[in-house]
């Protein structure tokens, strides 16, 4: 399966915003956070990441299948902030290879950091295989909380 990452361009936005709203409509349901939920980002929120941030979309096979947020936290230092794959690709192994491009992009990185829901065992599970371990914690509301997680990189 041919994946590649390619910073992303503004007329990408709104088939990423329905990928993106398709990936975490259960989480919205689950959890109930309506004012952080990525179902709910307008397009010129979108628009504002991919023009201020580092933003990527992921594409199999010359079609557009997710999204990548990388922020720069400087001194060497990345956020995750958000990555997401539509339904109809997730859970057949394009993850690692997509976190690996992802990685590869940032030679001098020295750390990476992110969040995931504490309920979202998979993610805890793939997240841990990729080196990264839980640190932390946080609460969005009364049913969310976020496992924060960091990994040191060995240059």
């Amino acid at each position: 399966m041919s994946i590649v990452i390619k910073r992303t361009i503004e007329t990408e936005a709104t088939i990423l915003l329905e990928i993106q709203k398709e990936a975490f409509e259960d989480d919205l349901r689950k959890y109930e956070d309506q004012d952080t939920s990525p179902v709910n980002e307008p397009i010129e929120r979108l628009l504002r990441k991919i023009e201020l941030f580092i933003h990527y979309t992921i594409w199999h096979n010359n079609v557009i299948i997710g999204g990548i947020d990388v922020r720069d936290l400087k001194d060497n230092k990345y956020r995750l902030n958000r990555i997401f794959i539509s339904k109809k690709y997730q859970n057949k192994g394009l993850g690692c290879q997509i976190m690996k491009l992802v990685e590869k992009d940032f030679p001098s990185a020295v750390e990476w950091v992110l969040d995931t829901p504490y309920l979202n065992i998979r993610n805890h599970h793939f997240y841990e295989k990729l080196g990264y371990k839980k640190v932390g914690q946080h609460q969005i509301n009364e049913k969310l909380i976020l496992f924060d997680y960091t990994k040191i990189v060995n240059n």
